[in-house]
């Protein structure tokens, strides 16, 4: 990843993985994550939409409720493993409460152990 990138981020990013759809205009794409914040995530695709544009993202972990969230594409990498291939995106016009929800769900994300399930 981009030094860069990094350094711009005002919230810690937790690695996990979990199911993401994204909608953009007439196109409803399914992909996954690799990591998330409070602000955003990494969604990884071989196909990432170009810098600048405005999706919806929809996404549940564990037995959690729905979370459908608008975003804006910040940066997209092509190189590297698969893994490290997608774009960033950043939520954009998050409610308070909205965002309370996916801090609560980023800090649950990152106290539990490697090898613990995700309900």
């Amino acid at each position: 990843m981009n030094k860069r990138h990094e350094e711009q981020r005002k919230s810690t990013r937790i690695p996990v993985q979990f199911d993401v759809t994204i909608l953009h205009e007439e196109d409803y794409l399914i992909s996954f994550t690799r990591d998330i914040s409070a602000d955003g995530m990494f969604i990884t695709t071989p196909t990432p939409l170009p810098k600048g544009e405005k999706i919806t993202i929809g996404f549940t972990i564990g037995a959690g409720k729905a979370i459908s969230v608008k975003a804006k594409i910040i940066w997209i990498n092509m190189e590297g493993p698969e893994i490290d291939r997608g774009m960033g995106v950043k939520f954009i016009n998050v409610s308070p409460k909205m965002k309370k929800n996916i801090l609560l769900l980023v800090n649950r994300i990152a106290i539990l152990p490697d090898d613990a399930p995700v309900n």
